[in-house]
């Protein structure tokens, strides 16, 4: 159970940091939940061609062009998905890079492959999209594994926002929470379930 030191809070760039300061940060990856898409309830294509909204897709400008800023990026993988392929490829277009798609990070993808990639040095300089059920997934694992960096957060990840891993989960990790602009103020902080 996270202790008071592992309470996130607020940077002047949006970031909420977790525990694990001083940390080593020869492994980074970010962890993105895709941004708002169209409705389940009202969307009648199949899920995994479900779009994103206009607002979706602003959130995915400033994810490219705002929360990544400063950040070494080698490689973008995605979810099969087009809401997370969209979420990501204005990064992708930005920085130069393919958009890799892995089911992997997909929403049927394991648990264990998906702790697998985090921690490997394929996934250093990485960003990964996925969805939200999965990001609680991964950080309910790496709770159970007794992980350092535990952000102090149950994982819950509001669309369009990210995790950012330094180091390795299993040595000296620092994991911080990486908001849009328009969530900033917003970060759901320490809950309880979902």
């Amino acid at each position: 159970m996270p202790d008071s030191t592992s309470t996130p809070t607020c940077h002047e760039a949006g970031v909420t940091t977790g525990t694990g300061r001083g940390a080593a940060t020869s492994h980074t990856v970010v962890i993105v939940r895709h941004a708002l898409a169209l409705p389940k309830k009202t969307w009648t294509g199949e899920d995994a061609a479900r779009p994103l909204t206009a607002h979706g897709i602003r959130q995915a400008a400033a994810f490219a062009t705002v929360v990544t800023r400063g950040l070494a990026i080698r490689q973008v993988l995605t979810s099969p998905t087009l809401r997370c392929e969209q979420t990501v490829a204005p990064l992708a277009e930005a920085r130069g890079l393919p958009l890799r798609r892995s089911a992997v990070l997909g929403v049927d993808g394991s648990t264990e492959a998906l702790l697998d990639l985090l921690t490997s040095d394929e996934a250093d300089g990485s960003v990964l999209c996925t969805h939200g059920e999965r990001i609680g997934d991964l950080f309910r694992a790496w709770q159970a594994r007794g992980w350092r960096g535990w952000p102090g957060a149950d994982g819950r990840t509001r669309k369009g926002d990210a995790w950012l891993l330094r180091g390795q989960p299993a040595l000296d990790a620092t994991v911080e929470y990486l908001a849009t602009p328009d969530h900033r103020d917003h970060h759901p902080g320490p809950a309880r379930s979902f």
